[in-house]
């Protein structure tokens, strides 16, 4: 260790990388991870840095490995023994024949922040005087260990825990993002690699590298081999790794070497079996680029397996959001093969794309109706009546979710019940769990949108009592019981969903609604704060976090937020709104461009004609100030709309239509201002209705009470004094 704390993050960069010759070499690591993605896949840097640190941390401070028990597993399932208790849902219990519901492609986003607080909490706890952890081998890193590394580079602090890391940059990933923004850029003495033992044979020693070794000794000697020898080592290898059984290898260096070894067409099993558990687990860039390696292994020949790998491959583009890429995928399988299964998969993955996975100008929901129906067709025809059932209502499911999206929430509601009842129909109650809790869940999301609360937390308190440890449902029953009236419960929910699950920014967000709505404005606020730091790119975060910011006073902070969102969102409405307010008190001008702008973006934005028109109005652009307000009102029809419009027209002495929006606004607004009682009686006394104005008048000035004098006293003496002598009078006869 170092003698001194380490200030900032470090990125060592490749021969001829730029670098700051200024500054000094990073720190000597206490912690070497390697990463690249042949030795164990998904997670070979996380997973091992994950094998170093739990075992220590678990000794002294197991309730912090608890609290992260899903990001410890996600990462290495080989320490879940270690884990004191391993949180079980549905969907981790579920065999892959029962499995219906899949991973988010941001859950290892929401995974890598619980894993960066789990580090920092054992630095804090287990290294007082700082430790610095370097990972090496990132450009050949699966995604997963890139994404990790750019979150830890982000949220780190290099007081308690430095990063260096081994990698040329320039991706526009996590971890390139990172890279420019919070690592300083510094080269090391190229490293030379030892020299082989006397009597070591180079080709093999790059064999048993797993193939990671940039010795070119060893890399020249392994392309020398001749071709069934290296096949014939490889074999050996794989079975070496196989018997060994190393955690991880099965997705990495075994792949590797089955994958050149002599029976490629042999190996294609451990490619499906490879590709199925990386699908399964949410690792869906590595299940593309297994699924993409096996089908090159399988020649011409096209078994049932080649089939498989093809429908994943057009699978993970589809949750990777290139669904666009997966056309062609689908489009093989039908043209390829006669297996109605195979059509009918393809067909709901079809209609997937159309209604869910391709970006939002591409969605067609008549086109996504024609492929779920004929995979419905072909789902109804299966000759196996409980398979029948089962894909016939999973089919019918998913049919409701383009039912949802054409607008049409009763004809979705039905399906969803027609699947319920085939399922209740054929199985028995400990059967298909995960699906029909995901029948339950969908139709508890249906009712919810036709405003059947009570139908609908029904439905969800059923789904959690049989899958409570599934955060998620927490999270939607919330959103329900918030829409029911119940805040004290979903509050509850809220904060259940926060502890069974990896962080994740949606959560923090709607709870900081919730709470600000209930007045609890430093709740509302650590949460919006905590959200920002778990997606500092979502812009809604920035505009929320600014408003509350300027109900608090924090102007310098909202300012902050207001250009950290712009960046985002140049033409966001909200945020140039926003930036016309604070701009108001300062710089009028700029102001009125920041509402003009505000409203070139979104000419519906109340706020921004209301905002614009005080500016009008302070500037005496009376008729400015009433045509803005008049698209307010036209947007918008409330009391306090009408009457600023109201006062506006009254100082342009457009008395009657001014009379006409106080007659609107007095209501509802004057025991808060009753200024507008003095108003409405100046416009009827313009329009010759004294009576009605003394009426306004009086009560007015009895609004303001004794000791309270009117701000408009001496324009109503002029034209009713009498009025004065009226509230004398009582005082003379006591």
């Amino acid at each position: 260790m170092t003698a001194s704390s380490p200030r900032r993050h470090w990125t060592v960069l490749g021969t001829g990388a730029p670098v700051d010759s200024t500054l000094p070499p990073p720190p000597e690591p206490d912690l070497v991870v390697r990463c690249h993605r042949r030795l164990r896949g998904p997670y070979t840097g996380g997973g091992a840095l994950l094998r170093a640190v739990v075992p220590e941390l678990v000794e002294r401070h197991a309730d912090l490995v608890e609290a992260r028990a899903v990001e410890i597993i996600s990462l290495a399932p080989d320490l879940a023994p270690l884990v004191p208790i391993a949180p079980q849902t549905l969907t981790s219990l579920a065999s892959r024949a029962e499995r219906t519901r899949f991973y988010s492609v941001a859950r290892t986003l929401r995974v890598s922040h619980g894993i960066a607080e789990l580090l920092m909490d054992w630095a804090r706890l287990m290294r007082p005087d700082g430790v610095v952890i370097e990972f090496r081998e990132l450009d050949d890193a699966d995604p997963t260990d890139r994404e990790l590394v750019g979150v830890l580079l982000r949220r780190c602090d290099p007081e308690v825990l430095t990063v260096v890391t081994e990698t040329d940059g320039g991706t526009d990933d996590e971890l390139g993002r990172a890279v420019g923004t919070y690592a300083d850029h510094a080269a090391r003495p190229t490293r030379s690699a030892p020299p082989l033992p006397a009597g070591t044979d180079p080709a093999q020693s790059f064999i048993d590298a797993d193939g990671t070794s940039t010795d070119p000794e060893t890399e020249r000697a392994y392309a020398a081999l001749p071709a069934d020898e290296r096949a014939r080592r490889h074999s050996a290898r794989a079975a070496q790794l196989a018997a060994l059984a190393t955690p991880g290898t099965n997705l990495g260096a075994h792949l590797y070497h089955l994958e050149h070894g002599t029976d490629p067409a042999a190996a294609a099993t451990a490619f499906v079996e490879a590709t199925e558990a990386c699908f399964d687990a949410g690792f869906y860039e590595a299940a593309l680029d297994i699924s993409q390696r096996g089908r090159l292994l399988l020649g011409d020949e096209r078994p049932k397996a080649y089939w498989n790998l093809t429908n994943k491959i057009g699978a993970c583009l589809s949750y990777l959001r290139r669904g666009e890429k997966g056309f062609s995928y689908f489009a093989e399988l039908r043209a390829g093969s006669i297996e109605p299964e195979i059509h009918m998969n393809s067909c709901y993955m079809m209609a997937m794309l159309y209604t869910r996975h391709l970006p939002k100008g591409m969605h067609d929901e008549t086109r996504a109706m024609e492929w779920v129906n004929t995979a419905i067709a072909f789902a109804d025809s299966n000759p196996d009546p409980h398979r029948r059932v089962f894909v016939g209502a999973f089919m019918r499911n998913a049919r409701a979710l383009v039912e949802l999206h054409r607008g049409e929430p009763g004809n979705a509601l039905a399906l969803v019940n027609e699947a319920i009842a085939m399922t209740d129909a054929d199985l028995g109650p400990d059967e298909q769990l995960l699906h029909r809790s995901v029948l339950r869940y969908n139709r508890a999301q249906i009712l919810a949108a036709l405003g059947d609360h009570t139908g609908s937390l029904r439905d969800y308190d059923l789904v959690i009592s049989r899958d409570p440890d599934y955060g998620d449902y927490y999270f939607e029953r919330a959103g329900e019981r918030r829409a029911a009236g119940d805040y004290a419960a979903a509050l509850e929910d809220y904060a259940e969903a926060v502890r069974l699950s990896p962080p994740f920014h949606e959560a923090h967000f709607n709870r900081a609604d919730l709470l600000r709505e209930l007045g609890d404005e430093k709740g509302a606020l650590r949460d919006l704060d905590y959200a920002a730091v778990l997606d500092p790119s979502h812009v809604d975060t920035f505009v929320n976090r600014a408003d509350l910011l300027m109900e608090l006073g924090q102007t310098e902070r909202a300012w902050a937020d207001i250009e950290a969102g712009l960046a985002l969102d140049p033409e966001n409405p909200n945020l140039l709104c926003a930036r016309g307010a604070l701009l108001a008190e300062t710089d009028e001008h700029s102001a009125y461009e920041s509402f003009t702008a505000a409203l070139q973006a979104d000419p519906d934005y109340v706020a921004a004609w209301a905002n614009r028109a005080v500016l009008a109005y302070s500037a005496g652009r009376l008729a400015e100030a009433v045509d803005d307000l008049d698209h307010a009102v036209e947007l918008d029809d409330s009391a306090v709309l009408r009457a600023n419009r109201a006062v506006a027209l009254h100082d342009l002495g457009e008395h009657r239509r001014a009379l006409a929006d106080l007659d609107i606004a007095v209501p509802a607004l004057a025991d808060e201002d009753p200024d507008l009682l003095y108003r409405r009686g100046d416009s009827r006394y313009a329009l010759g209705d004294t009576d009605g104005a003394y009426a306004d008048w009086r009560a007015h000035l009895a609004a303001y009470g004794p000791g309270e004098p009117s701000p408009f006293t001496v324009r109503i003496k002029q034209r009713a004094d009498d009025l004065f002598d009226q509230a004398r009078e009582p005082e003379s006869a006591t």
